[in-house]
C-alpha cells in the first residue's frame, strides 16, 4: 500500500506532466515547462509546498490557476522565507540570505559575546589529525561543522574553512575546535552576507586562486 506522501507525489507529478512541465532528471523536485518562444516557467516542490516562477506572467497565473482548481491550494504571494533561507525580492533583484539562521547558531555554540574577525581562517595554518591539543567531545564538534556546513549553501566564500574543520570529525582536537569557533566569528562579522541575484544580465563573472 503506498503512503500519502506517495500518492501526493504521484497526482501532483501526473497534472504537471500533463500539463507540458518536464521533472528534471538530475533533481526530482524540479519540473521545467518551455514555450516555443523561450518564455518558461519552474516549478520546486517539497512536499506540499511549491516555489514557482518564470518570465512570463500569463504563464505562471495559468499554472497558479490550475493547481487552485485542481488541488485547492493557497496562494501565498512572493516567497520571503524558505528553509531558514530569507529571500527579499527587489528592484534590482533577488537577495538570498541566512541571517536569522546565522544568528541562531552562534546563540547555539555561545558564540553571541566572541570578538569578531575579518579573515576566515589565519594566513598559513596548517592543521593534521596528529595536531596537539586536548581531546573534544567529537558529537559537539560535529553538530558545529554540520551548522556551518548548512551556511554554506548560500555562504561559498565560507566553504574553504568549513571543508578544512570538517576533516577531523572522528576524532577533533581543541586546535580543531579553535579553528571552527574562528569561522563562527568571522559570520558574526559578515551576518548580512548573502546571494544577489540581478535583473540584469551584463555582468561579469570574477574568480581568484591562490598564485600556489
Amino acid at each position: 500500500m503506498k503512503q500519502a506522501p506517495e500518492v501526493w507525489n504521484s497526482k501532483i507529478d501526473e497534472h504537471f506532466q500533463a500539463n507540458g512541465f518536464i521533472k528534471c532528471p538530475y533533481e526530482h523536485a524540479l519540473y521545467t515547462k518551455k514555450e516555443k518562444n523561450e518564455d518558461f516557467s519552474l516549478v520546486c516542490l517539497y512536499v506540499d509546498d511549491l516555489i514557482f516562477t518564470g518570465n512570463n506572467a500569463r504563464m505562471i497565473q495559468e499554472f497558479k490557476d490550475s493547481m487552485i482548481r485542481k488541488f485547492e491550494m493557497t496562494d501565498i504571494g512572493l516567497m520571503s522565507y524558505y528553509f531558514s533561507i530569507e529571500v527579499k525580492q527587489e528592484e534590482k533583484g533577488i537577495f538570498i540570505c541566512q541571517k536569522v539562521y546565522a544568528k541562531f547558531i552562534l546563540k547555539k555554540f555561545n558564540m553571541e559575546e566572541s570578538n569578531a574577525v575579518s579573515t576566515l581562517v589565519d594566513c598559513g595554518i596548517k592543521l593534521s589529525r596528529y595536531n596537539e591539543g586536548s581531546n573534544v567531545d567529537a558529537t559537539y564538534f560535529k553538530s558545529l561543522v554540520g551548522s556551518l556546513h548548512y551556511l554554506t549553501y548560500i555562504r561559498p566564500n565560507i566553504l574553504y574553512g568549513v571543508e578544512l574543520v570538517s576533516r577531523y570529525m572522528e576524532k577533533p582536537k581543541s586546535t580543531h575546535l579553535m579553528v571552527a569557533k574562528r569561522i563562527l566569528r568571522y559570520i558574526k562579522v559578515t551576518i548580512s552576507y548573502g546571494l544577489l541575484y540581478t535583473r540584469y544580465d551584463d555582468f561579469q563573472l570574477i574568480g581568484y586562486t591562490d598564485s600556489d
